[in-house]
């Protein structure tokens, strides 16, 4: 072999590394078998077509060119060994003594330059042996660790179905088959290491011969030179072979032999190295794949990373999410310690470990691992690589699941440049980007905007998928959910009723999810101006949702707190009572008596009680739902200031308007300090406060606290406002009373 064909089958075998491809894998892929592969990768000067093929199936598209370019080079001066021209440099002309001294300097850089071209050849061959042993110890790993796979089958079926000893028997044979995959692996980063120390003590040499190679040619002018008749090298002995007997004695005969090769290189690079550097190469210890058990657990087996993988995909299958996190979660850590935080493997491995940290409830870490695999496969993969896009992608979404929708939306818009570049807009997973990116626009608080992102997304998915695809109705279901959100409740009951169409058709009345887009047709219904026909719409979804989510699901008690809602608005406020009460019921049971929910229910219990003709049963309920809610939520909350201000209000109603009076009082301190003196709310209970106190015969105080009253409407809501008209006629009433009086 010569030193072209050596960099040539090193730079391959750097490619096939970072591939993480297996010689199986890459065998169907370029059309040659596994032994010639690994004959041509070993250093044998490979047909252009092999070259070729193995850059295509190993190298990223976005780095393949420039790779292939840099294989073909070097493929050419493995054919074609390029030679250094000798310049005829001639020495300067003197006395027999000077040529005698000139001749004495040929002859020391001669002998030097021949042992640099010994050493070469040596290491060039170790790392031959090594390359060659690198190849042979991952077959045997990986077929030891398919034997102890079988092994421990048939071990499982013996404690099944035969005596205990069979068993024990076969418990042995798992045990050695699994050292012997330990001492594969020692002798695989062993051997590795060799490879390394000899490659880069060739290329030392290397840069020596030259110099050597120049100071020859310097010296002897036009003479001839001696290195041309410099020896030959004995071509490197081939490594040890990959065929081997599956049984455990000639797996411990082929470990000898690799072992013996390791040793025999580890000597000629040590020697070398001690002539060259002064000191023999350092070798560190070989890191096992399967590592120490920790004092504290002395009892735990030891897990090779095919046996984590195995049991991180059964947690992933059965969808035990925290144990698959942790499981992925140690995969990777072993894996990248081993092969390295870049290879593809871990890389997988990493990114599964962060899906399922997310799928167990954390997607803060989850952001944090996705932020670091993104790192490391723009680097190695690229930016715009598939792989590297669906980090990115689920980076996002972590990020928005964390409590961040506007960071998340930024992220997305990258993506989706990426993935319209790489993918094309019409690609499944850029519909996908953008469907996200649209729902992070309007959770970030715009919602107009995220109404003609979907509108878009929703004419391409209609165009690409089909109007009936299920990601073609989520987007259509979150474009009308989005238009609603903008202002327009209208369109948005006439794009949820077509969503409805095709919902119940592709999954049918009954789902979950065509239920969610009934419920909001109901509520858009209602929105537009039609509480009755919403009334009705949300009686059919009540009914369906109880029989098939059940009466406590929480989406079923959200339609039944609408469906009393819009009875109330279409004019039944008792009936609507009636049904709030059985809502309190089943929330308080379900959720429990102070949940935001239940208080809410209770809250409108309240309200239609008293529409309903009864202000003094709806006063007391008011009193318990103020002490509800200030206990839940604080006395300063606008929903604890809501109900506070409708107690007062049924106070009056019942008859007693001193104790309205004093109530509106302290309500209308503490939302002049909350909400502002000019917000509506406030006006509205300084308004109430007002007519109170004229009621208990202070019409004169009235007639003040309305002036008020009026200049801060007038100044909010403007002069025609009705309800700085309603002020003003109070003003004048009791300003006529207190003259009166």
């Amino acid at each position: 072999m010569n030193t072209h064909a050596g960099l040539l089958a090193d730079f391959l075998r750097r490619q096939v590394d970072e591939s993480g491809k297996t010689l199986a894998v890459l065998s169907k892929q370029v059309g040659y078998s596994t032994s010639q592969i690994s004959t041509h990768l070993s250093g044998r000067v490979p047909p252009h077509g092999l070259v070729v093929g193995l850059i295509a199936a190993t190298v990223p598209p976005a780095l393949r060119e420039r790779r292939e370019a840099e294989a073909v080079r070097l493929l050419r001066d493995a054919e074609h060994p390029p030679r250094t021209a000798a310049r005829p440099v001639v020495p300067a002309q003197g006395s027999a003594m000077s040529v005698a001294r000139v001749q004495a300097e040929q002859l020391q850089v001669y002998e030097r330059l021949t042992r640099a071209l010994e050493q070469e050849g040596e290491l060039r061959k170790a790392a031959e042996n090594s390359a060659r042993l690198v190849w042979v110890l991952l077959g045997m790993v990986n077929t030891l660790e398919d034997r102890v796979r079988q092994l421990s089958g048939e071990r499982d079926r013996l404690i099944d179905r035969v005596a205990e000893g069979d068993a024990e028997a076969a418990q042995r044979r798992i045990g050695r088959a699994e050292e012997q995959k330990a001492a594969a692996e020692s002798e695989l980063a062993r051997a590795r290491e060799k490879q390394r120390q000899a490659e880069e003590l060739a290329d030392r040499l290397r840069q020596e011969i030259e110099a050597l190679t120049d100071d020859l040619d310097r010296l002897r002018g036009d003479q001839s030179s001696p290195h041309d008749q410099l020896p030959t090298l004995a071509a490197a002995s081939p490594g040890p072979g990959e065929e081997r007997d599956a049984e455990a004695d000639d797996i411990d005969a082929a470990l000898a032999r690799a072992t013996a090769v390791n040793d025999q290189d580890a000597d000629t690079i040590d020697r070398i190295s001690t002539e060259l550097t002064g000191q023999p190469a350092s070798v560190p210890q070989a890191q096992p794949l399967v590592p120490d058990n920790p004092l504290t657990s002395p009892d735990t087996v030891n897990k090779s990373a095919v046996q984590l993988k195995e049991e991180a995909e059964a947690a992933a299958d059965r969808g035990d999410a925290p144990e698959a996190a942790r499981l992925y979660g140690a995969l990777a850590a072993l894996s990248s310690a081993y092969f390295g935080p870049d290879h593809g493997d871990v890389l997988d491995n990493r990114a599964h470990h962060a899906y399922w940290v997310d799928e167990s409830g954390d997607p803060a870490a989850a952001r944090d691992l996705y932020a670091d695999v993104i790192t490391d496969r723009t680097r190695v993969l690229g930016a715009d690589h598939p792989d590297t896009l669906t980090s990115r992608h689920n980076h996002a979404y972590c990020t928005e699941q964390a409590g961040d929708p506007a960071t998340a939306r930024d992220l997305y818009a990258d993506v989706i440049t990426g993935r319209t570049r790489v993918l094309g807009p019409d690609h499944p997973q850029t519909l996908t980007s953008r469907h996200a990116h649209a729902y992070c626009t309007e959770q970030a608080g715009d919602p107009a905007t995220a109404r003609d992102l979907y509108a878009d997304v929703v004419t391409d998915s209609v165009r690409v998928l089909g109007a009936d695809h299920p990601e073609t109705l989520t987007s259509r279901h979150t474009h009308a959910y989005c238009t609603e959100k903008a202002g327009d409740p209208a369109t948005a009951r006439d794009l949820y009723a077509d969503v409805i169409t095709g919902r119940t058709r592709v999954i049918g009345a009954d789902h979950p999810q065509t239920l969610t887009s009934r419920h909001n047709h109901a509520n858009c219904t209602e929105k537009a101006g039609d509480p009755a026909a919403a009334r009705d719409l949300y009686a059919d979804v009540v009914t369906d949702s109880v029989r098939v989510l059940g009466p406590d699901h929480e989406d079923t008690l959200t339609s039944r707190h609408a469906h009393a809602y819009c009875t109330e608005k279409a004019g039944d406020p008792a009936a609507a009572r009636d049904l709030y009460a059985d809502v309190i019921t089943d929330s308080a049971r379900v959720l429990g008596p102070d949940h935001e929910d239940t208080l809410t229910s209770r809250h409108t219990h309240a309200y239609c009680t008293e529409k309903a003709g009864d202000p003094a049963t709806a006063r007391d309920l008011y009193a318990n739902i103020v002490t509800g809610r200030t206990r839940v939520l604080g006395p300063d909350h606008p929903d604890t200031l809501t109900s506070r201000h409708a107690h007062a209000y049924c106070t009056e109603k019942a008859g007693d308007p001193a104790a309205a009076r004093d109530l509106y009082a302290d309500v209308i301190t503490d939302s002049a300090r909350v909400l502002g003196a000019d917000h509506p709310e406030t006006l509205t209970s300084r308004h109430n406060h007002a007519y109170c106190t004229g009621r208990v015969g202070d019409p004169a105080t009235a007639r003040g606290l309305y002036a008020d009253v009026v200049t801060g409407r007038t100044r909010v809501l403007g002069p025609d406002h009705p309800d700085t008209l309603a002020s003003r006629k109070q003003f004048h009433h009791w300003a006529k009373e207190a003259a009166g009086a």
